[in-house]
């Protein structure tokens, strides 16, 4: 198992410890990117989901602990407790930002755009305003499932936004979820280059509350791809 281990919060945090088999830099969490990037490490955006705007990032939900873990696979993770807000709003800084990151020489190929749940659809969202169809989006149960009172707002964007979605894309979710799925119908309007993965570790839809191994390294390794 590989842990790095600080404080979480707003401000940037080095994750330092090493312990075997880590790469030897082990990655950085930032609450925004830095202003003069090094294009040559890779650059992970990771959005939690609603729960933590309303109970906060140090409960059942362990965002905290989540950016850690995937900082220590050797990225530069970029995520906030956000506030509870607007999704397309919010979207709208995280396209700002990867511009910056994009103007600033990173590769489009070193940049991956990731949440769960809220996250996620927020992530959706900023991937049909970047239009650049060699960025990443990792989306961790967050296209509703019918029945749920998240879906009216899934069918909202397939009907409004789908078609511009551009990037290649992670979709993925625990199979014991009842509340989010597969993003099928979005991905096959705007055409894009999509693969679902079903995890099968239990946990439903908290599964991507705690830093799970599982899912930790399947999106890193999305990341990390090339």
């Amino acid at each position: 198992m590989r842990i790095c281990v600080s404080k979480f919060g707003l401000v940037a945090c080095l994750c330092s410890i090493l312990i075997s088999g880590q790469p030897a830099w082990a990655g950085e969490v930032l609450d925004a990117p830095p202003s003069s990037p090094d294009p040559a490490k890779t650059y992970l955006f990771y959005m939690h989901g609603g729960y933590v705007e309303k109970h906060g990032a140090n409960g059942d939900y362990r965002y905290g602990d989540v950016l850690e873990a995937l900082a220590g696979k050797g990225l530069v993770v970029i995520g906030e407790a956000r506030s509870s807000g607007n999704p397309g709003r919010y979207a709208r800084t995280i396209v700002e930002q990867v511009q910056g990151l994009l103007d600033a020489g990173v590769p489009a190929t070193n940049i991956t755009v990731a949440g769960h749940s809220k996250g996620g659809f927020i992530s959706l969202l900023a991937s049909t305003r970047i239009g650049n169809s060699a960025i990443k989006y990792g989306i961790m149960a967050a296209c509703g499932q019918q029945g749920t009172p998240f879906h009216k707002t899934y069918r909202r964007f397939i009907k409004k936004d789908a078609k511009r979605a551009k990037g290649k894309f992670l979709v993925a979710w625990e199979e014991g979820d009842n509340v989010a799925g597969n993003c099928d119908q979005a991905l096959d309007k705007a055409g894009a280059d999509y693969r679902n993965e079903v995890l099968s570790v239990g946990g439903g839809h908290r599964l991507f509350y705690q830093p799970e191994a599982t899912w930790i390294e399947l999106l890193t390794s999305f990341a990390l791809s090339k």
